[in-house]
Formats: C-alpha cells, sequence, structure tokens
C-alpha cells in the first residue's frame, strides 16, 4: 500500500497533516508532492501500489490547478482537504469524488480517524487479494 499525499506547504495545515499520516503510515509507503508539476508527472506515471491520497489545496488557485488532475485520480480512495468553506470551493472538490472532505479551519482528527479506516480496508483487500478471496 503507498499513500500519495500533495501539500505545497510545510508549515501549518500542511505540517499538521503531514504528522498526522506519518503517525499512520510508514515514511517508505508515502509519496509527498510539493509541487502541481512534480504531482502531474508522477500521475502521468504507471500508478503502481497508489491506493489513497490525501491532497491539501491550501488556497482557491491551488485547487483550480489541481482540478487539472483530477481524472488522474478519479477512482482512488482521498482524502481531500479544502481552503474553505464557501459553496463554488466546495463544488469543486466534490469534482474529485472525494471519500472524506475537511477544511484547513479546523483540527484533522477526523480526518485521522477515516484515514485509518481507510488503510484498514486497503489492509483487508490486499489479503483478500493474496489469499484468492476476491
Amino acid at each position: 500500500m503507498r499513500l500519495l499525499f500533495f501539500c505545497d506547504d510545510e508549515k501549518g495545515a500542511g505540517k499538521a497533516i503531514q504528522k498526522m499520516i506519518e503517525a499512520q503510515v510508514r515514511k517508505e509507503d508515502m509519496e509527498i508532492y510539493r509541487t502541481i508539476g512534480d504531482l502531474s508527472r508522477r500521475l502521468h506515471q504507471p500508478r503502481g501500489t497508489i491506493s489513497i491520497v490525501v491532497l491539501l489545496a491550501a488556497n482557491r488557485e491551488n485547487l483550480g490547478e489541481l482540478l487539472l488532475l483530477a481524472d488522474l485520480l478519479n477512482d482512488i480512495p482521498m482524502i481531500l482537504v479544502l481552503p474553505d468553506r464557501k459553496a463554488d470551493t466546495i463544488s469543486k472538490g466534490h469534482k474529485f469524488h472525494p471519500r472524506f472532505t475537511c477544511y484547513m479551519d479546523n483540527g484533522f482528527s477526523d480526518a485521522a480517524l477515516v484515514l485509518e479506516k481507510m488503510i484498514k480496508i486497503q489492509q483487508k483487500q490486499r489479503r483478500n487479494l493474496k489469499c484468492g478471496r476476491i
């Protein structure tokens, strides 16, 4: 299982979310991208074992840039962090079809719980595949 994390802000919310992820996922199982260009290049490569995506859109401009890549992420379970609660921001966020959406202005304890559950589901699916149950 690999987790792909995008955040172009290494401070504040970005640092908090990365810490939350690192509490649940080994560093060697994470791919961290800090620029849209790097993320785009990665998403245009074979997916490999990427099974969860966490995207932090630090601002509305960042969200607009990420939207250009939404089709490349459409079937990967995702946690999306939006910059604000404005109606058009939320509408754009829905285009990613995330499993969970949260906002930069609140804590990430709910996101941590959702991530934990997503990881457990991925691990169970992987075990079932190894046992030939699926």
